[in-house]
């Protein structure tokens, strides 16, 4: 079933539903006007929501899961509805339809939304996942292999601009440590977990970032997916590397 009011997760999508729900209300507002005999207008509204209301296939549509409406559920449900009732169908029909309309709008907002939000928060690009970074920032450590080591923000900071993203499979890496190693010998490829820090303002990116044991090497696990980005020099004081 389509018709989700799920609140925004970023900004670009934030501006883009809410221009949006403003057209929707400016269509209530047009029909509204056109009509001889106006119902009344919290009806209006609610025949606009129940509109709303569709059966919808998801497509992949970059990298997204987007909700293409078929069937118009909240129209047929508001026609049922107006069958005994004299001129209601008349009065109401109008903004059901502009509701079901109002699906496409939000495909197409959507669409708009990640285009946008991929050209303003480049995915490839570490700093659109650490960009700002808390005084006190730090490592922790997540599995008993890991040594005892410190982050060396200064270190990092220096060659921030060094970190590149490159092709990774995980469950390669998974294999080689559980298949290809003796169980005395097995280590953990990313023992640690780099805390106080934030992905840029608006991007609404959650991420969580673990360290290479060399402290060369960052995973970026997002709500989007994991990426692994490679640097030139450790950001790791003391342990064995």
């Amino acid at each position: 079933m389509q018709f989700s009011l799920d609140f925004p997760t970023n900004i670009i999508e934030l501006i883009t539903t809410s221009l949006t729900w403003g057209f929707l209300i400016y269509g209530i507002y047009y029909y509204y006007q056109k009509q001889n005999r106006k119902p009344k207008i919290w009806k209006a509204c609610v025949a606009m929501l129940v509109g709303l209301f569709a059966f919808s296939l998801d497509f992949a549509i970059l990298g997204t899961i987007i909700k293409i409406p078929i069937l118009p559920i909240g129209v047929w449900l508001l026609l049922w509805y107006a069958k005994g009732k004299p001129g209601a169908w008349d009065k109401y029909r109008s903004f059901a339809w502009l509701g079901f309309i109002g699906n496409f709008i939000f495909v197409v907002a959507a669409i708009v939304s990640v285009l946008f939000h991929n050209l303003i928060y480049p995915k490839s690009d570490l700093e659109t996942y650490i960009s700002t970074m808390e005084e006190h920032a730090m490592l922790v450590a997540i599995h008993p292999s890991a040594e005892e080591v410190t982050f060396d923000s200064d270190s990092f900071k220096q060659h921030f601009s060094s970190f590149k993203e490159e092709p990774f499979d995980s469950i390669e890496w998974y294999n080689d440590i559980n298949f290809n190693m003796e169980p005395a010998d097995r280590e953990e490829i990313f023992p640690y977990v780099l805390t106080g820090t934030s992905s840029k303002w608006g991007s609404g990116l959650p991420t969580i970032i673990y360290v290479e044991r060399d402290g060369k090497g960052l995973i970026v696990d997002s709500s989007e997916r994991q990426r692994y980005f490679r640097g030139e020099e450790s950001f790791l004081k003391g342990g064995g590397k």
